[in-house]
């Protein structure tokens, strides 16, 4: 009777970690911020590419310091972002739109659920910091493109969209794209949601964080810059430097993500993009291709009452 008694323990408690997570589960999201929430953020990310024989070269690695407070009025929340240090290097330290723009001085946002209703300080703060950086009339052109702007809002709202994809109760660790697409939360209009599949809970920086992945595909039609650090920086022979037009690059994406399911505050956000770039010659029309991987990991720290206060 022992015996049997243990095999129905070992099955509960199978059970138990396959659909319940022992008592971890179910868990309900919550997006209020009650009282505010200060954090020392750390973005850093390498940006690497393969040469023709497939191995692979680090072009770039960025790492920038900023300081985040999260607040809430209502169902809306409150980002504040100041930009404290950078400590990037490598071929696009100063040009990559994208780690710049988490050097602009002072952003502010507001979102309410998925959607982001309000950016403010993010096109001054990145344009003033390109107009001060020293770089090549070319680049600066680049990054001042007026049509490149949307771009820099909608990287912040894509990341706003990841950190509240989840809504509601939920019930266990596992895939659970059925129930968001049942709950309509995976209809994006650049990007397609393959999977969003629920890990279990990780102790980050003294909180309890809901781990997920989210796994997608999306599509670039400007990945100028990663081209200049591909070809400028001799990675691939000089022949494809007139390879300038018809860049594009579709990106695999997994993206995963640790919040508190209290706020909704993140914890830890690791991306991993693997790119397929193409790039035609003008006047041959020759179409070549070349791989990337971009690998960006956000650390969100929580910083105690009287840390950082003069």
């Amino acid at each position: 009777m022992k015996k049997r008694n243990s095999i129905f323990a070992g099955i509960a408690f199978g059970l138990c970690a396959t659909l319940m997570g022992c008592g971890d589960f179910p868990v309900t999201m919550n997006y209020t911020v009650s009282e505010p929430v200060k954090l020392d953020v750390i973005v850093e990310s390498y940006i690497t590419t393969l040469d023709e024989k497939g191995e692979e070269h680090v072009g770039t690695h960025t790492l920038t310091n900023v300081k985040m407070n999260y607040s809430g009025a209502g169902d809306t929340v409150k980002v504040h972002r100041d930009y404290s240090i950078d400590n990037s290097s490598g071929y696009l330290k100063n040009y990559m739109p994208s780690a710049l723009a988490w050097r602009a001085k002072s952003v502010d946002f507001k979102g309410v659920d998925r959607r982001v209703f309000d950016i403010e300080g993010l096109n001054e703060g990145y344009d003033s910091l390109v107009n001060r950086l020293p770089m090549p009339k070319l680049w600066r052109e680049q990054l001042l493109n007026p049509d490149f702007k949307p771009h820099l809002a909608r990287a912040e709202k894509h990341r706003w969209e990841m950190q509240h994809l989840l809504t509601g109760e939920i019930p266990a660790k596992g895939n659970i794209t059925k129930m968001l697409q049942e709950q309509g939360r995976l209809n994006f209009a650049l990007i397609q949601v393959d999977s969003v599949v629920v890990k279990g809970f990780e102790n980050r920086d003294h909180r309890r964080c809901l781990d997920y992945v989210v796994y997608l595909q999306e599509t670039e039609s400007f990945p100028y810059f990663i081209w200049e650090q591909h070809v400028n920086s001799k990675i691939v022979d000089a022949k494809y430097m007139k390879y300038k037009t018809g860049l594009k690059a579709e990106y695999k994406t997994s993206y995963e993500l640790m919040i508190d399911p209290t706020t909704g505050v993140p914890c830890l956000e690791h991306e991993t993009k693997v790119g397929t770039h193409t790039m035609v010659d003008p006047e041959t029309r020759d179409t070549t291709t070349f791989f990337s991987l971009i690998t960006t990991e956000r650390m969100y720290n929580l910083v105690k009452p009287g840390e950082g206060e003069e």
